[in-house]
């Protein structure tokens, strides 16, 4: 593109918190937290507010499964990718395994602290908005390591204007005192341009305080109505002392088990009548509904109820799963910009590409099945990428000039035999599909176990009087039987089955 005029990009940051409208800073040097909830409701206690809805039972249980469910999930440090420079292959050999070394000596630190604790801690931020960590450093044979990371409630942070975080202290409550460098992890979640963060505080405020004064009117309400309200009658002219009796006497029908009262007064018992069906149980439903969406983006894998229920909490359990991968992902995002990228450059200084912490967010499927298919698709012609093999199993593609081991593929190595050439995988002579075809089959049917699973049938066949008997009685026999054999025999069966038809109608 010669002779283009390509202008310079603007560096600078134009839309700063100083020009912000809703943000008041004054003769402050702090950002104040926009947060509205807590500008309307916190009464000075500031983000203590929160604290108040991780104390709520049903709050507090999503947002704590939430939080483990990234905890709980297994983690690994990859290598960064160092470049080898003009070493060839051997210098970017010991590149590689000097980026490994890196790694494993972050991960051996990571193990030897309290790293599922203090990430279970820092994930509070979901809740508060952002959430700080303390590092106390330590020197062990020459390396800088960290001891313990301690968590801190945020309530005792606040930021600047250039979003630097502050500690306030007795000595400076209101701006608080600066912070080392590489001392403070903060994690901040929902907002990239406010260190505060946007946490689901904001959401979670109101349905906690409804469901909170709901069950205080909810208390008073069976105080009141969950037995009938005693009326005493006196006669014209009673003193006072007789109607302090009687007062008294009512009052004891709510403990005891027998009263007296003059003959000459009454009791009736008054009870309310309602119409319709709202409650205060329906209202606290509601709330603790409203709670679980706003948490994990769904509600049926806390609340299942009903037929059917159990299909429809697996498409939701989807739905958390995607939120659990954004936050495995958003926490390893911070740690890697801070805590690793830190213990690298107090050990490893001339380090370039730093190793990353990944969580693995989702279990590993069984291969088995996928693998018996792909080796018929491969036998019958069907043309299939080597890159799929490669991102399915999760085996890495070999480079150029790289050794790799290429297996001879015989009658008696595998279940689905081929002509047996004595050459290479790569040189093999490829059987016809038909051919193919009839070979799977039956080695299908030999396989199959058919014999060990009707045995008890046939024993229990021998050993009845009479039909029905053996009727009644073969129901029994079935949550004993072992039928995994006849589903595996009955997937082969099906797959071939297609295949063998989209062959035929491929030939016509």
């Amino acid at each position: 593109m010669a002779g283009k005029n390509i202008k310079k990009p603007v560096t600078d940051e134009i839309a700063t918190t100083s020009k912000d409208l809703d943000i008041f800073a004054g003769w402050l040097k702090r950002l104040e937290n926009p947060d509205p909830v807590l500008r309307t409701e916190a009464s000075g206690k500031g983000l203590k507010l929160y604290d108040e809805v991780d104390r709520d039972a049903h709050a507090g249980a999503v947002l704590q499964t939430r939080y483990l469910a990234v905890t709980g999930k297994e983690w690994e440090v990859l290598p960064g990718q160092e470049k080898a420079g003009k070493a060839g292959k051997a210098g970017k050999a010991g590149t590689e395994e000097r980026a490994q070394a890196i790694a494993d000596f972050v991960r051996e630190v990571l193990v030897n602290i309290n790293f599922d604790q203090f990430r279970q801690e820092l994930l509070q931020g979901i809740l508060y908005g952002f959430y700080v960590a303390e590092i106390l450093w330590q020197v062990v044979s020459g390396y800088v390591i960290p001891q313990k990371i301690r968590a801190k409630h945020p309530r005792r942070f606040v930021f600047t204007m250039d979003r630097e975080l502050r500690l306030l202290t007795l000595n400076n409550m209101i701006d608080g005192e600066p912070v080392p460098d590489r001392k403070f992890i903060v994690f901040t979640y929902g907002s990239s341009d406010n260190p505060y963060g946007s946490g689901l505080g904001q959401k979670l405020w109101w349905p906690v305080w409804f469901k909170k004064n709901g069950i205080k009117f909810w208390l008073v309400f069976l105080e009141k109505f969950g037995g009938p309200t005693g009326v005493g009658k006196y006669p014209p002219g009673a003193d006072p002392a007789e109607q302090a009796k009687l007062l008294n006497a009512l009052e004891a029908i709510h403990q005891e088990t027998g009263i007296i009262i003059p003959e000459n007064m009454a009791i009736e018992l008054l009870e309310a009548a309602r119409q319709g069906h709202v409650s205060y149980e329906t209202l606290c439903d509601y709330m603790d509904r409203q709670i679980s969406k706003a948490v994990l983006g769904q509600t049926l894998t806390t609340e299942v109820k009903g037929e059917g229920s159990y299909a429809a909490s697996q498409t939701h359990n989807d739905v958390r799963e995607d939120v659990l991968k954004a936050d495995a992902d958003l926490l390893c995002e911070c740690l890697n910009d801070t805590l690793v990228k830190w213990i690298v450059d107090y050990n490893f200084p001339d380090v370039s590409d730093y190793p990353k912490l990944w969580v693995r967010t989702k279990e590993e499927g069984d291969l088995k099945p996928l693998a018996e298919r792909d080796e018929i698709l491969t036998r019958i012609g069907v043309p299939i990428s080597k890159q799929y093999f490669y991102e399915t199993y999760n085996i890495p593609e070999p480079e150029e000039g790289e050794e790799v081991v290429v297996a001879r593929y015989q009658a008696a190595d595998t279940q689905y035999p081929v002509p047996n050439t004595g050459r290479e995988f790569a040189e093999a002579a490829d059987p016809s599909p038909a051919d193919t075809l009839d070979a799977l089959s039956e080695k299908t049917l030999e396989s199959a176990s058919i014999d060990d699973l009707m045995a008890p049938v046939e024993k229990l066949l021998s050993s009845v009087s009479s039909i029905e008997e053996f009727r009644d009685r073969l129901l029994e026999l079935y949550g004993d039987m072992d039928t995994s054999s006849l589903g595996d025999l009955m997937q082969k069966a099906f797959t071939l089955a297609d295949l063998s038809g989209r062959f035929d109608a491929k030939e016509r």
